[in-house]
This record gives structure tokens, C-alpha cells and sequence, in this order.
């Protein structure tokens, strides 16, 4: 009886946990969605030290060749998910850095569901667009991320609607590509920390590319970075995560001795 007990306590608290967590999603995380752009190649060398969730590591070699718009998204029964800070972009730089498998558990306003993940692909930072000089802008202050290769993940099929600077576009939304978490960012004697750890970034494949380019210039914390963007690579979404919870018998010994007195 003991054992029923503890066993439907805690299978109580978990369902709380993830009605918590998928509520919290579903009110709105404070984070754009974006419309993810490839992007002509611009490429730098420059010696990082990103930390996030997952560890630490260092990258040299970078390559600009993703830009994201904020975007808002407008979903087949009504549900619109507006912008929310429409001055922040963000400049994608390719990096690598091998990582390990990890499965973790995604929650977003598509729904909750396991991703496992490995490679460091991307560097995520804040940028403004179009300013007309170099020294035209400050950069807010905002989340950097990190984007690891998606291995598996949520099949979605979704039909949305995408509103940004450039137009609408219905687009299909396909398999996981990347999930991005906060990371701090350590860069020419400077530490640029996590500004909400809480917020990540899941992005997934569309089919509905756009294939106008758009002139634009980018300013980040690297530069000011004059470049053309095109075609629709995937889109990014507000999303929290979790890892999973071990149910081996040592995990299970932690909960009951938690009840035997």
C-alpha cells in the first residue's frame, strides 16, 4: 500500500510539473519567434569561451551565414503569437564543437516531447538590422544562444502563418533542426552573461521556402556585417526544457525515504 502510495505521489507531482511547465509555455515566454534566413557567407576568426547548460568549451573559427527576423505566428485555429521585441534579430554564426548525445524534453506552443541532441552548430547573437552607420546603434542587452544538431525530436506537420518585415508566408513546419540554449559569452577580455536562463529556442525545418533576396546590414557585438538573405531555413520558437527523470531503483529509494517518517 506503502508503494501505491508513493508511487501515485509521485506521478502526481510530475503531472504538476509538466502541467507547470506547459502552461507557463503556452502564456508566453519573453522571446521572439524567428524567421531563420539563409544568408551570404561571412566569415571571422575569433577566440570565444561560450558556457551554458550543458558545459563549457571554446570556438575559433565562425561563419555568418544564418539571420533571423522576429516573426509573428499565426496558427490554423485562430492562436496568433505575437513579437515581441521587433528591434531584435539575430546574427547566426556557424561554429563546431563535438558534443555528446543528450536527450532532454522540449516544451513549446507546439506541445512537450523529448529531442535528443549533439553537436555545438551555432552561436546565436542579438543583432539590429538596416541602421544606416556602423556606429548608428548600441546592441540591447539580450540572450545569446547555442544550437545543438537536433538527432530526433517532435514530427510536426503544422501549417502556420509567418508575418515579418519582408511579408506572409504560410509555411509548413517539419522535423526539430536545432535547440538552443542561453549561453554566456566570453569575448576579448569581456563576459556578456544569460540574461533569462529560463528561455530557449526550438527550431524546426519549414517547407515553403522564400527565394527573394533582401539586402540588409547587421550589427552585432562582432560588427557591422553588409550581407544578402534568402529562402526560409527553419523557424525558432520560445521553449523551456527539462531533462528526464531516471526511474531506477536508487531514483525511487530517494522519493520513498522521503516518506518513511
Amino acid at each position: 500500500m506503502r508503494t501505491r502510495t508513493v508511487g501515485a505521489l509521485a506521478l502526481a507531482l510530475l503531472l504538476v510539473a509538466l502541467g507547470v511547465s506547459l502552461a507557463f509555455a503556452q502564456a508566453g515566454l519573453p522571446e521572439n519567434h524567428y524567421k531563420v534566413y539563409n544568408s551570404s557567407p561571412i566569415t571571422i576568426v575569433k577566440p570565444l569561451i561560450l558556457q551554458d547548460q550543458f558545459g563549457t568549451f571554446t570556438v575559433t573559427d565562425l561563419v555568418f551565414d544564418k539571420f533571423s527576423t522576429p516573426v509573428e505566428k499565426r496558427h490554423s485555429d485562430g492562436t496568433i503569437s505575437p513579437i515581441f521585441d521587433p528591434l531584435i534579430h539575430m546574427d547566426w554564426w556557424r561554429i563546431f564543437s563535438p558534443q555528446p548525445l543528450r536527450t532532454i524534453i522540449g516544451t513549446d506552443q507546439f506541445g512537450q516531447a523529448p529531442w535528443v541532441v549533439k553537436d555545438a552548430r551555432y552561436l546565436l547573437l542579438p543583432s539590429l538590422k538596416n541602421l544606416p552607420t556602423p556606429g548608428g546603434g548600441t546592441v540591447p542587452f539580450w540572450n545569446h544562444y547555442v544550437c545543438y544538431e537536433a538527432v530526433s525530436g517532435p514530427l510536426m506537420g503544422q501549417y502556420v502563418v509567418l508575418i515579418d518585415q519582408f511579408g506572409t508566408a504560410q509555411v509548413q513546419v517539419l522535423q526539430p533542426k536545432y535547440f538552443c540554449n542561453p549561453v554566456q559569452k566570453y569575448a576579448d577580455g569581456v563576459i556578456y552573461p544569460i540574461k533569462d536562463p529560463i528561455v530557449h529556442l526550438a527550431c524546426y525545418m519549414v517547407q515553403s521556402a522564400d527565394p527573394a533576396g533582401h539586402s540588409i546590414t547587421a550589427l552585432d557585438q562582432f560588427g557591422f556585417w553588409p550581407t544578402q538573405i534568402y529562402n526560409n531555413d527553419c523557424l525558432c520558437v520560445p521553449a523551456l526544457k527539462d531533462h528526464p527523470v531516471k526511474t531506477d531503483r536508487s531514483t525511487w529509494g530517494k522519493v520513498k525515504a522521503l516518506y518513511r517518517n
